[in-house]
């Protein structure tokens, strides 16, 4: 099924529930993944980005992936306002408000039949920029590498704090994709990176933490990094824990030298690093830091889905 066929009988892009329904019975149909666009609805076969269009020119555009708990999506509005704020700096207009982001995705999220999943937001430059809306296999990492830990490798590349891109989720996304490909060539589970003044900075698609003593340190965002939606979460749990935590500007010798380590983003949450190019962090095990803050982020995902 084409999508024109797809779209005939529902040219536009409403989004009430007996469009999203039908539109998911046809995309079924074509046997292929529904996804919702700002230009109707079309399957993961079809997609409907022209190749005149920026982002497959030159990858600009913006995106967002999100997580669903019980088929409700944590902090949702946090990542749009963060997709807003790069859009304006980029003087994009986005051809979706935050409103209609929601409902796609609630009602996505049940006709998909996967109520703990990946919400992908896509968002490309055009002209006329194109908004897509996807709900895909969570695909986080197995229950071993929490109890186990990972590993990751210090790219060789560096975050550019002066360059445009720098704090922005972007299409333009080579360089990331490009280092963690390298990390798993070598048997790493992920990249971090350091910027042009050799200050740690983040991982390829995750934040960095480490403790040392009992405190937490995290790099700042003059860094260089993503303002990770949850970073912020996880800096919540602290404060209101009563932790000691800090925001500051690391090497990556400090790393090294840590108690214990971890990643944190929306797909993984909290996941341990247990060594760094070969090197042990701590005693080379997942730390009670790390399993702690997993628990009490867990608790705070939950307790605000149930606020609604």
């Amino acid at each position: 099924m084409t999508p024109e066929e797809l779209n005939r009988k529902r040219p536009s892009s409403k989004t009430s529930r007996a469009n999203l329904l039908r539109g998911a019975e046809q995309a079924r149909a074509a046997e292929a993944p529904l996804v919702w666009t700002s230009r109707g609805w079309t399957n993961a076969t079809f997609p409907l980005v022209p190749l005149a269009d920026l982002a497959v020119q030159h990858g600009f555009g913006f995106f967002e992936t999100l997580r669903a708990y019980g088929g409700r999506v944590f902090r949702h509005e946090e990542h749009f306002r963060r997709m807003e704020r790069s859009a304006k700096a980029f003087r994009v207009t986005l051809p979706l408000d935050a409103g209609t982001f929601e409902r796609v995705a609630t009602e996505m999220l049940e006709i998909s039949r996967m109520p703990d999943a990946r919400v992908r937001l896509t968002v490309t430059a055009g002209p006329p920029p194109i908004a897509a809306v996807q709900v895909l296999p969570l695909d986080a990492p197995a229950e071993e590498a929490y109890t186990g830990g990972v590993t990751a490798w210090l790219a060789p590349f560096r975050r550019n704090t002066r360059g445009a891109l720098s704090g922005h989720k972007t299409l333009n996304y080579l360089e990331n994709y490009w280092a963690r490909e390298e990390a798993k060539q070598r048997g790493h589970f992920e990249a971090l990176m350091l910027n042009e003044r050799d200050e740690l900075s983040e991982g390829t698609r995750a934040n960095l933490f480490f403790a040392k003593q009992g405190k937490v340190l995290t790099p700042a965002l003059s860094t260089g990094i993503l303002a990770g939606v949850t970073r912020s979460a996880l800096l919540e749990v602290c404060a209101e824990r009563g932790a000691r935590a800090e925001e500051g500007v690391f090497t990556a010798g400090d790393l090294l030298a840590a108690d214990e380590a971890f990643l944190a983003s929306t797909i993984v949450e909290v996941l341990p690093i247990v060594g760094v190019d070969g090197k042990r962090i701590g005693d080379g095990k997942p730390g009670p830091l790390a399993r702690t803050l997993r628990h009490e982020f867990r608790r705070k995902v939950e307790s605000e889905l149930a606020r609604g």
